[in-house]
């Protein structure tokens, strides 16, 4: 599949799994967005790889819901989307709050469903 001048969105791109197919969809010449909640890491990728990088809270609908707009705004269309950005509590289960597990379920799950509500409408018209 020629991936030249496609449109990439990656979540939690500034790191990681995210950072690592960012880096590889633009070695191959797509033209990548990368989205995070961690806007330091997130301009330091960016810039190192030489991609778009926008921060992006996906735990919050309307935060989602601008980063499509600006996404097709600015590049017109998305090709591939990457659904990556997560979270973990960390430590021993019986330690983690009800403040852990709600932010887990906020961005693994609802994340998720804002990200695929967002986009893929767009992507299958």
């Amino acid at each position: 599949m020629d991936l030249e001048g496609k449109v990439a969105v990656v979540t939690g791109g500034a790191s990681g799994i995210g950072r690592a197919m960012a880096a590889r969809f633009a070695a191959d010449g797509m033209q990548v967005v990368i989205a995070d909640v961690e806007a330091e890491a997130l301009a330091a990728t960016a810039a190192e790889l030489g991609v778009a990088g926008i921060v992006v809270d996906v735990a919050d609908a309307s935060s989602v819901d601008a980063l499509a707009a600006e996404v097709i705004d600015r590049f017109g269309a998305v090709h591939l989307l990457c659904n990556n950005a997560g979270v973990g509590g960390g430590g021993p289960i019986v330690e983690q709050t009800l403040h852990d597990w709600r932010w887990v379920i906020d961005v693994n799950l609802w994340g998720t469903i804002h990200v695929v509500e967002c986009f893929v409408p767009a992507m299958i018209r």
